[in-house]
């Protein structure tokens, strides 16, 4: 007899996923972007972009 099996969250994300390809294209699609975005400006702006002598100088 078979039981009753609780819907995991991984379950049901992968239905969603099935069911709005489009929608999760363009999700993934942005966090990526919004990533790379804030990694760049992390780089640019917080100082780690410059010489190691400086990095080394803070600590």
């Amino acid at each position: 007899m078979a039981r009753n099996k609780k819907k995991t969250l991984r379950d049901r994300f992968d239905e969603w996923l099935s069911a709005h390809p489009k929608a999760a294209c363009a999700i993934i699609g942005s966090s990526v972007a919004l990533t790379l975005v804030g990694i760049f400006l992390f780089v640019t702006f917080s100082g780690f972009g410059s010489s190691a002598e400086f990095i080394y100088n803070q600590f």
